[in-house]
């Protein structure tokens, strides 16, 4: 799937996660596998947890007001990171 502003992600029920420190460790019930998410990745985590769906656009806006990051280059990697957990089924999304 092509993630977009206008996408709308939420976290699948096929995962559990829990905070380590400043890192989000999610645990994949289907395949057996587990990832550790940075700083950042846990804020994306959390903001998806406590809003159930979510669009890109509005994920980006949250970010860019807890972090101090460049607009064009917050989008390409908040693409990339969400492609990432969309190929590894730890999220939907729906156009």
């Amino acid at each position: 799937m092509f993630i977009t502003p206008h996408t709308c992600v939420q976290i699948a029920q096929s995962q559990s996660s829990s905070i380590l420190g400043k890192e989000t460790i999610v645990l994949n019930y289907e395949i057996g596998n587990y990832y550790e998410l940075n700083e950042m990745g846990g804020f994306i985590w959390s903001l998806l947890q406590a809003n159930k769906s979510m669009s890109v656009s509005k994920i980006k806006e949250h970010l860019l007001e807890e972090f101090e990051v460049d607009e064009a280059l917050c989008q390409q990697e908040l693409v990339l990171f969400l492609e990432n957990l969309f190929h590894e089924k730890l999220i939907e999304a729906k156009a």
